[in-house]
């Protein structure tokens, strides 16, 4: 008994494409063979009956859904044809699931649930259980269609205890399969792993294989985690091409091409959306197609090419009104409702007529079919009240859906704003080189807002200068920053401390109050890693304390490293530091005149890039330093922001990078 696999793109205006799994009843191969196709003709342009062709039909139409969907349609029709002719119950059931599968591929969801809803009727009366839990799974996928993700999930949970307790593992992987795909969907991280998880440990316990990769760099993918999703969505491309399931690709060309859409890297998107549309259109997959456009649309927008942008959302508008039209989700709904209420009607019908056969009365007839009218007219009365309260909450989504899209915006302003505040309390790099003329600043934000910055200050006659790296990056690395200016300035402005050491363990006091790290109950690590400098007149030793970030000091050829402090400032882990006399130390750097000094933040060398994607590490960081060294740190930062392009290539940013070098006059 072999399983079909079929792709739904599931929410087209999210890009987002995961496998939903159809089960079939059929006895056909997974790979398509042009030879097996003739041979099938062959076979039914030569059967000697009508139950004989209905035997070729069915296998015909089992293997070709997949390997030829144009095809398959017409063998599907002329096998329920005959089926029905031949009053053959069991190859109605099994030509109904098919043309709802066909049906399914091609996105004509509302004939799709009409034909398996007709199928399930007929294995319930056969009283086939494997053709009902197939069913039930298939139904589950016309739900994943619709978005119904959580009353998928139930007919997949229905199917998986019913599939466990006939040792049907085939049967349950699939729905393990479907319930991973939509928690997925549901941005259900957690649960939608726990299940794809179980999914290879199941396979692995019981010797079937419904290949996983297509889920996993979908679930990479959802999480921005861009390389893991390109290898895994490589890796299930390349399995159905080994296994000729053409149908299945567009989906996962699309998600590939979305990989490389967030990476900035347009032609490698455009080539694999092509290359989805060209699948989709061979393969008549209507859904794909419309989410063809819509990313195309997407990519276009990104390169700030908006006619080409605008025309293909045109397109993508045109062709997700046109499914829809053909779909009619409302009817699809109520065929659905309708559906359930005929198998309640049927459960009652069957209960009563047990009552009727025992009382054999005709006054009890009456009365038990005056209950079940009373009882229709009941049920009849529950669902057009359960309709009417549907409408009345998909209004109410709608105008949540316009808030939440309202208050993403002002999200986002509020954010840019933010950026303004704060590079309004990072002092000009023109400032600073009025005291030390050659010297620059090195800064690179990964998101909008930073938890790297720097700070910069004149007391007495000597100059201060600090890197910060906040703990994370974005809005709450950002707080943190600011919060680590607001202590430096009390530390330093207000309160006049001038050892770097002392001023490290009062700013680390400061953090801990702060954020109440000094509960015996809290646990939070939240804090920093710094490096403050004192630099004084020429020829004076430069006084430095560090937490945890080095300093670098190039001069006459050679690198030489300053080591920090091998401690945190703030965090519950570090809180009891001041207590056991274990605080930040203030330490020394001879003054050489000419001598490049570099302090900076852990961004830079933990970038991944280059061949086979590694770390830029401490040396080639140690070495890009001595190059710097040789010319004039002004002109610096082109450099950098050169090598770091170079390296990165299409890795995304990793964190927040902060360098600054200056040279001592």
């Amino acid at each position: 008994m072999i399983n079909h696999s079929f792709h739904a793109d599931l929410n087209c205006s999210k890009h987002l494409y995961v496998l939903v799994l159809l089960v079939s009843v059929g006895v056909s191969s997974w790979s398509q063979n042009a030879t097996k196709t003739d041979s099938l003709m062959l076979e039914l342009s030569k059967c000697p009956n009508a139950e004989a062709c209905l035997s070729v039909q069915l296998d015909a139409c089992d293997y070709l859904l997949f390997a030829n969907p144009a095809a398959a349609e017409e063998v599907c029709q002329d096998a329920l044809h005959s089926a029905r002719e031949l009053q053959d119950t069991s190859s109605m059931a099994k030509a109904l699931n098919y043309n709802g599968i066909l049906a399914t591929i091609q996105s004509r969801y509302l004939t799709g649930i009409e034909k398996f809803q007709e199928a399930l009727t007929l294995y319930e009366i056969l009283n086939d259980d494997v053709g009902i839990n197939k069913l039930l799974n298939n139904i589950g996928v016309i739900h994943s269609s619709l978005e119904n993700f959580e009353e998928a999930i139930k007919f997949y949970q229905r199917s998986l205890q019913l599939n466990i307790a006939k040792n049907d593992h085939e049967g349950a992987a699939f729905n393990l399969h479907n319930m991973a795909s939509d928690y997925l969907q549901l941005n259900d991280y957690e649960k939608a792993r726990y299940y794809a998880d179980s999914l290879v440990r199941y396979q692995d316990q019981h010797g079937v294989f419904l290949q996983p990769f297509r889920l996993f760099g979908e679930w990479y993918l959802q999480q921005d985690i861009l390389d893991s999703a390109e290898f895994y969505l490589q890796r299930s491309i390349d399995y159905m091409r080994e296994i000729d399931e053409e149908h299945q690709l567009a989906g996962a060309y699309l998600s590939l091409a979305d990989v490389y859409r967030k990476r900035k890297n347009f032609a490698r998107a455009h080539h694999f959306v092509n290359r989805a549309e060209t699948t989709a259109r061979r393969n008549n997959v209507a859904d794909a197609l419309v989410s063809v456009y819509d990313l195309m649309a997407k990519i276009f927008y990104d390169q700030s090419n908006f006619e080409k942008a605008y025309t293909a959302q045109s397109t993508y508008l045109q062709l997700k009104d046109s499914l829809d039209s053909v779909n009619n989700f409302n009817r699809i709904s109520e065929l659905n409702a309708r559906f359930e209420t005929e198998r309640k009607e049927k459960e009652i019908a069957e209960k009563e007529a047990l009552i009727i056969q025992k009382e054999a009365s005709e006054r009890l007839q009456v009365r038990v079919f005056s209950l079940i009218v009373a009882f229709i007219i009941v049920i009849l009365g529950l669902v057009s009240y359960s309709l009417i309260r549907k409408k009345r909450i998909n209004r109410l989504l709608n105008e949540q859906n316009n808030e939440i899209t309202e208050q993403r915006q002002k999200i986002i302003s509020s954010i840019n704003y933010a950026k303004k505040i704060q590079n309004a309390i990072l002092l000009p790099e023109a400032h600073i080189r009025k005291r030390l003329p050659d010297s620059f600043v090195f800064f690179r934000p990964k998101d909008i807002v930073s938890g790297d910055f720097y700070w910069f200050a004149e007391v007495d006659e000597s100059v201060m200068i600090a890197t910060i790296d906040c703990t994370g990056h974005g809005v709450p690395g950002a707080f943190m920053s600011l919060i680590a200016n607001s202590k430096l300035n009390k530390v330093v402005i207000e309160m006049g401390l001038r050892d770097p050491g002392e001023i490290l363990n009062l700013v680390h006091r400061e953090i801990i109050e702060s954020l109440n790290q000094n509960n015996e109950f809290s646990d939070t690590q939240d804090g920093m890693d710094m490096t403050l400098c004192v630099i004084g007149k020429a020829g004076e030793p430069i006084r430095y304390a560090g937490a945890q970030n080095p300093i670098m000091v190039v001069q006459k050829g050679e690198v030489t490293e300053y080591k920090a402090d091998n401690l945190s400032i703030g965090g519950t882990f570090f809180r009891d530091t001041m207590s056991s006399h274990q605080g930040f130390t203030t330490r020394e750097i001879e003054y050489q005149k000419g001598a490049a000094m570099f302090m900076f933040t852990d961004g830079f060398v933990d970038q991944f890039g280059g061949e086979g994607g590694k770390k830029f590490n401490k040396k080639r960081f140690r070495e890009l330093l001595l190059g710097l060294s040789a010319g004039c740190l002004s002109s610096s930062a082109e450099a950098l922001q050169s090598t770091l392009d170079q390296w990165r290539g299409t890795h995304d940013q990793l964190d927040d990078i902060m360098i600054i070098g200056l040279r001592l006059q």
